[in-house]
């Protein structure tokens, strides 16, 4: 009986709920409906409201956490297994290279294997570019060309090797010394010598102070010291294997300087070429790489001190209007972006992470964000080797004992 009388009632209540909406009139049940969309978009609303509020407070937060300054660091772990005294160590493809006279090992960012390849060099010298790298032994006879799976072959030369550049795909240029004359000889990553061979000499085209390979691999850019009625001039010279292929010696431009002095010069990318001379940097733009154009010339007050450099952003140390070294990073286009007066003597400088900065020698350590506002500026125990950054508040450390993991706070 119960059971039926509960029938009843849900039929009563469709048979009232039919009656009522077909006594409604046609604008009656448009009001309702409109009642009900207005309530739907009220609670959308306050929804899209609380998710705006709460992205707005976790980016705030971020940008907080991202511009306040570190006063400590904790120890996360410590591995005291892997560290050589006789070691240089460098940042590779997300893991870490360890170089000695006797091979090259590459772990992982907790000190673990992933290949060793051994040899035997007395003054080894390692460049790296994206996935690729190479070490030379400096003026003897045999460099490697290695990727992320371990070496792939090994070069030997018949005359001494002065310096080295790899691209990104792992095209070898080396310079070789044959008394008065020099040659630049290149290189696939097989180990295969390629058909391209650029001879200098100190009294005609010049005697290279530095060499830089773009990422292509297709260019190579070069700053030559040359002698013009006795007297030392510096050149700027650009080649193209590609395009510059109908060019005398593929050469498709260069600049004089006169007797100031550029040793050192870099690819930044495959469109930008930065030359540190003793007063000045130059940038300048291969989007037509058969012709290269001079995008800005940065000229100092002092002489450059130490310069470091990655894609977009170049790092250098010069003398500041107070006295003391002032660190300043600029853009691709010059533009400075912000400076930093230094309070010590850092011997290793380089961009890391999103563009941080990291600044440091055995015991002081100074890191700066992306817009130069001071992550850290303290000291560091254990006689710092290598310092690489793993994140906005972690790096990993390597001293002359052990490699340890730190945690900024």
């Amino acid at each position: 009986m119960g059971g039926e009388n509960n029938l009843e009632r849900q039929e009563r209540k469709k048979i009232l709920k039919t009656k009522f909406l077909s006594d409604l009139t046609v604008k009656e049940v448009e009001d309702l409906d409109d009642s009900i969309r207005q309530k739907r978009m009220r609670w959308i609303i306050r929804i899209a409201a609380v998710i705006l509020i709460g992205v707005l407070l976790f980016t705030f937060y971020k940008a907080v956490m991202r511009n306040r300054q570190c006063k400590s660091y904790d120890v996360v772990w410590e591995n005291s297994d892997i560290v050589s005294a006789d070691a240089s160590y460098e940042e590779f493809a997300g893991n870490l290279l360890k170089i000695t006279g006797d091979g090259v090992s590459c772990l992982d960012m907790s000190g673990e294997t992933l290949w060793n390849y051994g040899y035997h060099m007395m003054n080894p010298k390692v460049v790296i570019r994206d996935n690729y790298g190479a070490i030379a032994d400096i003026q003897a006879q045999t460099a490697v060309i290695f990727g992320v799976d371990g070496v792939l072959s090994e070069v030997s030369t018949t005359l001494k090797i002065l310096n080295l550049s790899v691209s990104a795909h792992g095209v070898l240029a080396l310079e070789l010394d044959d008394s008065s004359v020099n040659y630049i000889t290149f290189y696939d990553n097989t180990g295969k010598e390629l058909d391209i061979r650029i001879k200098t000499k100190l009294s005609g085209d010049g005697y290279p102070l530095d060499i830089a390979l773009s990422p292509s691999g297709s260019g190579l850019a070069t700053s030559v010291v040359y002698l013009d009625q006795s007297s030392m001039q510096n050149q700027l010279v650009f080649y193209n294997f590609d395009v510059g292929k109908s060019e005398s010696r593929r050469m498709v431009g260069y600049f004089n300087f006169g007797n100031t002095m550029f040793p050192q010069i870099e690819y930044l990318s495959d469109k930008t070429v930065c030359a540190f001379g003793d007063d000045r940097i130059c940038f300048y733009s291969l989007r037509n790489e058969s012709q290269p154009s001079l995008v800005e010339e940065l000229e100092l007050e002092s002489e450059l001190y130490q310069v470091f450099s990655c894609e977009e952003r170049v790092g250098f140390v010069c003398q500041g209007e107070s006295g003391k070294k002032e660190l300043r990073v600029c853009d691709t286009s010059g533009t400075v972006l912000f400076t930093q007066e230094l309070d010590a003597e850092y011997t290793h400088m380089e961009f890391a992470g999103n563009n941080y900065v990291v600044a440091y020698n055995n015991t002081d350590c100074l890191i700066l964000n992306e817009r130069g506002r001071v992550r850290y500026n303290g000291t560091l125990e254990g006689n710092t080797q290598k310092l690489i950054m793993r994140g906005e508040d972690t790096c990993l450390m390597i001293g002359s004992s052990s490699m340890k993991k730190l945690r900024f706070k």
